[in-house]
């Protein structure tokens, strides 16, 4: 009997291999159009035939427009049937073990150990203590880590209290996500202070909850397209962003699978196109949801320099509107009121300033990921997008400014002010990728003086900042990795003046290399925070004092001027970024107090370091160097 299905289901797949093309879809479905929001009826008519979003109460499920996938779907549960008494024995039987791996990407590709639901139960922490770390995770203004708000609060919760009231009776993806919330809440606790009873926990138990994770969205299949299996993924990519090692490779690939999986349930398409149709409430939720996706996307592919899934994606989901979860309709009849002005902060706001954002970004992204060169105009034109993205920001969510007296407490700081940097942050490091390429032809020919002053701008307010962040901020490897690229775009354009001795840019070399004194100085007053910042630091040091001691060098030491130096005269460099590091830093006195830098251990340092590499060759290549110090 099961071969005659199979075959019929071979049949039928040959079938649909050799039936014609479906004709090119309307012009109104185009990859990333940022205006799609604005689709009149017509075009919503003329999208809708490509396929629609199928709901059953128990699956959301993207189906394409032909109608063999119905005989197909019908073929699929006759084999559902038949294979059930077999289903259900190997729900019970003991998988195989596997290798233990439990670190970024392996998460999703079956290198943990499989786990039963009786261990999964037993590994929830007890109720009461589970209430609160819940209630934490929902605590969205106090919350330190900036969740993206695509989970129902009221709904999740009756399933959270249904839950406990028969906990066997969850499924594995459900389990997924209270474990992904559970995980976040211990990453936050570990990066942002511990609680007494947490103390010299959190940090194993968010290990531990991620792997749990993972084991539920396999034992779950994330193909099943199963309820809350987007917004798990979604939630473990949170997770492997925020953590403070250098995970870029491995969190795209991560995202990769995240936005599959949206399309396989139909997160692509507009909630309009479902059959039957979606709640105002639920249809604003996928919105958010398909948002949160494609922006971790935007963010993976530009932070790994890696091209993007989204710029080959055909989708036509509206924006989410900021409002409030209590103006969302439930009823099907019901229409949704206007949107607020983001001035009006509602829990929707980060998420959408962010998501424009992160559109911009994924515009530079395509930029440097093009196999052929691209424009000028190409890149003015981003410039616009991004610049534009950056001045729509609310007053709320422009960065703080740090106060003229003494800087709040470290965890207070982080807790107010990190989402609002991170974005200021994400907005100047695109800026710098975006012209870095013009640097060195800026020298030559005036038509890119906008890109070389872009660029140099950006990497000047990145180092400037430095001077206001605590040592917790040493921790997180996208800062160490933004204040790095912000340096090396300084060391490339003092290299560049070196070369163009004659241009106008020289009279700036005393104040780039005051910057990068002041940046280096505070990278040794946090070295210790972890291994990679005193490795960055090392490294960043040795090429300073190459470019001091470089003849033609201005303000260094070689120079006779040494800025900040220990004997008085400009002595204020340090001082101005940080009063409280200034005093006994010793850094900038004799060559001999500098780090000792010989070929072998710098050759070393820089193998392992965090450094954009892929972005220095770029500087490299446009620059065209003959000669001068390798850095």
């Amino acid at each position: 009997m099961r071969q005659r299905i199979d075959q019929l289901e071979n049949m039928v797949k040959r079938l649909i291999a050799h039936q014609p093309q479906i004709p090119q879809e309307p012009a109104s479905l185009t990859p990333e159009n940022p205006k799609l929001g604005n689709l009149n009826p017509s075009d919503t008519q003329d999208v809708a035939s490509a396929g629609k979003i199928v709901l059953d109460g128990a699956h959301s499920v993207y189906q394409g427009g032909d109608d063999w996938y119905d005989v197909l779907e019908e073929i699929d549960k006759l084999k559902n049937t038949w294979n059930q008494a077999q289903d259900d024995r190997r729900e019970h039987r003991i998988p195989p073990p596997q290798s233990q791996l439990a670190d970024g990407s392996s998460l999703l590709f079956g290198q943990v150990k499989p786990i039963d639901r009786i261990e999964i139960l037993a590994t929830l922490p007890p109720k009461r203590e589970m209430d609160n770390l819940v209630a934490i995770f929902f605590d969205r203004p106090s919350f330190p880590i900036a969740v993206p708000p695509i989970i129902h609060e009221p709904t999740f919760m009756w399933e959270y209290h249904e839950h406990c009231k028969n906990p066997s009776q969850a499924n594995f993806i459900w389990l997924g996500l209270i474990f992904s919330i559970l995980g976040i809440v211990m990453l936050a606790y570990h990066q942002h202070g511990e609680p007494p009873e947490y103390e010299g926990l959190s940090e194993s138990l968010f290990q531990l909850y991620r792997i749990r994770t993972a084991q539920c969205l396999l034992s779950g299949d994330i193909a099943k397209c199963l309820p809350y299996t987007v917004e798990t993924l979604r939630f473990n990519a949170t997770a492997e962003l925020n953590r403070k090692d250098d995970n870029r490779r491995g969190l795209w690939i991560m995202t990769g699978v995240l936005v599959r999986t949206a399309i396989n349930m139909g997160y692509h398409r507009d909630p309009a196109h479902s059959s039957p149709p979606i709640p105002p409430l639920q249809a604003e939720y996928r919105r958010r949801i398909w948002l949160a996706v494609i922006s971790m996307d935007n963010m993976t592919s530009f932070g790994a320099g890696l091209p993007r899934m989204l710029s080959a994606i055909c989708s036509d989901t509206r924006e989410p509107r900021n409002l409030h979860d209590w103006e969302l309709p439930a009823n099907a009849a019901m229409d949704l009121p206007p949107a607020r002005p983001l001035r009006e902060p509602t829990p929707v706001t980060y998420l959408i300033v962010k998501g424009r954002l992160c559109h911009a970004i994924g515009r530079v992204a395509d930029l440097t990921c093009n196999s052929t060169p691209s424009s000028y105009a190409d890149v003015l034109a981003t410039d616009r997008i991004l610049s534009e993205a950056y001045d729509s920001f609310p007053p709320h969510m422009q960065p703080p400014t740090p106060p003229a007296a003494a800087p709040p407490q470290p965890q207070e700081q982080l807790r107010l002010s990190y989402a609002q940097i991170g974005l200021w942050s994400i907005y100047h490091r695109a800026m710098c990728t975006l012209h870095r390429r013009f640097l060195a032809p800026a020298k030559t020919n005036p038509h890119y003086r906008l890109s070389r002053d872009r660029c140099l701008a950006s990497a000047r307010a990145l180092l400037a900042a430095q001077r206001d962040l605590s040592e917790q901020w040493y921790r997180f490897a996208h800062t160490r990795q933004t204040l790095t690229f912000a340096a090396m775009v300084f060391f490339l354009e003092l290299e560049l003046i070196r070369k163009f001795p004659g241009s106008e840019d020289a009279v700036e070399q005393p104040d780039l290399l005051q910057d990068l004194e002041t940046s280096v100085a505070l990278w040794e007053v946090n070295r210790d925070t972890c291994d990679e910042a005193g490795r960055q630091w090392q490294v960043l040091a040795g090429m300073l004092e190459s470019v001091r001691t470089c003849p033609g060098a201005k303000g260094g030491d070689s120079a006779g001027d040494s800025v900040g130096g220990g004997g008085g005269g400009g002595g204020d460099g340090v001082e101005a970024a940080s009063a409280d590091h200034a005093s006994g830093l010793g850094l900038w006195g004799p060559p001999s107090q500098m780090p000792v830098v010989d070929d072998f251990t710098f050759e070393k340092e820089l193998a392992t370091v965090e450094i954009d590499w892929a972005a220095w060759d770029s500087y490299i290549e446009d620059a065209g160097f003959e000669s001068g110090p390798i850095y």
